[in-house]
């Protein structure tokens, strides 16, 4: 039944709604934003865990550690990957861009732009099960400095719900990975359940999960670590831990802890242009005159899984519009490479 629901869920999200031309103004379309998923198995796995990061768009280290552990070697476990559950805010470089993705997963309205990426994460993690499920974050400052900050921690929504001894699991992986991080972790108890204290918790994907029998941890680097790098491995670190702890072996992750430069992809994406019918490949900045009343289609981005390409002053939800010039922002994440410049 889940299933089912999953791929109908990724069937709409194919739909592009077009509008029929009408003025001399130039019409652009551009793809689907992908909703990605990655599995990992190694022969005879004991446990399954699953990883999903980017459900807030401007916490980089999360999404990206999550990104860099799809091309690993997996010599022991099984994982499901979800790296970007909320693309059009990461794009953005923005918490969230339709309004706060982690507040929508008790119930969403099917108006929302967010829905179908909302329903699409909820049936996968329905459908996969996981041993747990760890909801990956760059929150800010120090908790163990200032227990109003989210920043390094382990973030659980009770000591014990049900039969998940949260707190015990969670502290034993603060004190691991403490031995090998210069900015200490906590672990952050939201009470979710047994107070009112944090009540929007009840709505977030780690009380979702909790609630429909998934036990579920969020992870938190600091915003305010001095480096990109810095927050990956963070994320790395503790994710080792849960990995020892469900005997899951990743065949480079120290390497990734000690040089996650070395695997970040930060190669200039490719863009396929298609302008009334003739397709051009472009890979770098560049100024295009075209007739009235043309046709531009973005057929493909060739380039890192993070690549993309948004209308600069264009709604980030419009797949296809109209306008009279249009300057294109080709990405990877957050980071502009270059424009692409259109004019009539």
């Amino acid at each position: 039944m889940e299933r089912r629901k999953f791929l109908k869920i990724s069937s709409m999200l194919s739909a592009t709604p077009l509008f029929a031309k009408t003025d001399n103004r130039l019409f652009f379309k551009f793809p689907k934003k992908p909703f990605e998923y990655y599995y990992l198995k190694s022969k005879n796995p004991k446990f399954k865990i699953m990883l999903i990061g980017g459900i807030h768009g401007n916490e980089p280290g999360a999404y990206k550690a999550a990104d860099m552990l799809i091309n690993a070697t997996l010599k022991k476990g099984e994982m499901l990957i979800i790296p970007r559950s909320n693309f059009t805010s990461i794009l953005a470089d923005v918490r969230g861009y339709n309004g706060d993705m982690n507040r929508k997963f008790a119930s969403i309205s099917k108006k929302d732009p967010d829905y179908y990426y909302v329903e699409l994460l909820k049936s996968a993690i329905l459908e996969y099960k996981p041993d747990v499920l760890i909801s990956m974050h760059d929150g800010y400052g120090f908790y163990i400095k200032n227990k109003r900050a989210w920043g390094q921690s382990i973030v659980i929504d009770e000591l014990k719900y049900k039969n998940f001894n949260l707190f015990s699991e969670a502290n034993f992986i603060k004190n691991h990975a403490n031995i090998y991080l210069k900015y200490k972790l906590g672990v952050n108890n939201t009470k979710t359940f047994s107070s009112h204290i944090h009540d929007e918790q009840k709505k977030a994907l780690t009380g979702w999960c909790l609630e429909n029998g998934i036990k579920a941890f969020c992870i938190e680097a600091s915003k305010q670590l001095p480096t990109l790098e810095e927050k990956i491995k963070t994320h790395l670190v503790i994710l080792r831990e849960f990995f020892k702890l469900y005997d899951v072996e990743v065949a480079e992750m120290d390497e990734m802890i000690n040089n996650p430069k070395k695997f970040i992809d930060d190669s200039n994406p490719v863009v396929e242009i298609e302008i009334n019918g003739k397709k051009e490949k472009i890979y770098k900045a560049k100024n295009i005159k075209v007739p009235k009343g043309s046709e531009i289609i973005i057929k493909n981005i060739n380039g890192s899984r993070g690549s993309f390409v948004v209308g600069n002053g264009i709604n980030l939800n419009w797949k296809s519009f109209h306008a009279r010039r249009l300057s294109i922002a080709v990405k990877n994440d957050f980071e502009k490479k270059y424009n692409i410049r259109i004019w009539s």
